[in-house]
């Protein structure tokens, strides 16, 4: 299946880099905030604020205005922040419902901490078809062409998964169809958290063993997470879990692991923010995740530890030691023997 005409709104980096990337295949229109971000854009074929080694194919129509964007779309990719997608899906039902919303933010609903699929049945309605795209796939790599495998679900049939995945597939991006709505969000959303936790880690000097082990408790406790939302444990060992989880943890490049690498130095996180020029999508993530967890019932001590730092409760340091004097237990989940 080949999409003919994508819109992608959101001129960011993930933005521009997904209309770079699809431009081979389909007609890309790529969506701006503001005529003048889009005319600058339009003149020079470079994102300087977000992408700036990246030039955009003079086959990508730069746009502003939204209704002439979605007029002749078959397929909409949303690229904003998670605190803008609400309001960009709801332009988008005003307009048209008729075709397939895929987004690639990395998030949860803003105050109750559900999967963005949640919105986005109550915006669109049921019978729309919407999902999300999400893997280890950084903006640099996926506009410079390097091989990368991503995942997509939707809210339909293994069968629409299948077709969106072909559709969106070229000789540089290789697209999985993966069933697993809820636990697709779930592990775009938890690895940013662990990302903050990889770059305390790195900078408060602490060294591979470290990092090797919280990125496997992340997992353990991520599967917990994941199995009081009903999804599957082969989600997370794929390419939106294990396969983001090592990509966002193991690059000085990731927006949250500079969040850490901030907060470890002692940087109150209104400045490690604010130097940031981006948004980190852990920070917010962190505070849900916890919430929701408490609500569940599931035990995550990273992601407090997480939270503990963002809020100046405790110190990376003091973290590091309560996390390692609880109480002994059993590796394998539902073995809880204490050693005597």
């Amino acid at each position: 299946m080949t999409f003919r005409n994508i819109t992608i709104l959101g001129g960011g980096a993930m933005g521009t880099a997904l209309a770079i990337n699809l431009a081979k295949k389909s007609q890309i229109t790529l969506v701006f905030r503001s005529e003048e971000d889009a005319a600058k854009v339009r003149e020079g074929r470079i994102n300087q604020r977000y992408l700036p080694k990246a030039v955009i194919p003079d086959e990508v129509r730069i746009e502003s205005d939204l209704a002439a964007a979605l007029a002749g779309a078959d397929l909409v990719l949303i690229a904003t922040p998670v605190s803008a997608f609400g309001e960009m899906l709801g332009q988008v039902a005003r307009i048209r419902t008729d075709i397939p919303v895929i987004w690639g933010c990395k998030g949860l609903c803003p105050v109750s901490g559900e999967p963005l699929s949640v919105a986005a049945e109550r915006i669109l309605g049921p019978e729309a078809c919407f999902g999300v795209l999400s893997g280890p796939s950084f903006a640099e790599g996926l506009a410079a062409n390097d091989p990368t495998a991503v995942v997509v679900s939707t809210n339909k049939d293994h069968r629409t998964d299948l077709r969106v995945a072909s559709g969106l597939s070229n000789r540089t991006l290789r697209v999985y169809a993966n069933s697993d709505l809820v636990g697709v969000q779930i592990c775009g959303a938890i690895k940013n958290v662990y990302a903050i936790a990889a770059g305390v880690i790195d900078g408060c000097g602490w060294r591979e063993n470290t990092r090797a082990a919280m990125i496997t408790r992340a997992v353990a406790e991520a599967r917990r997470y994941l199995k009081a939302h009903r999804s599957k444990r082969s989600t997370l060992m794929g390419l939106s879990g294990f396969g983001d989880i090592y990509l966002t943890c193991g690059s000085r490049t990731s927006r949250n692991y500079q969040v850490g690498i901030g907060l470890a130095a002692g940087t109150p996180l209104e400045t490690v923010l604010g130097n940031l020029g981006h948004v980190a999508e852990g920070v917010n993530a962190a505070r849900l995740i916890l919430k929701r967890a408490a609500l569940l019932g599931v035990e995550m001590p990273l992601v407090e530890a997480v939270n503990d730092i963002l809020d100046g409760r405790k110190t990376p340091q003091e973290c590091a030691t309560a996390l390692m004097t609880r109480e002994i237990k059993h590796e394998k989940a539902g073995l809880k023997q204490s050693v005597a």
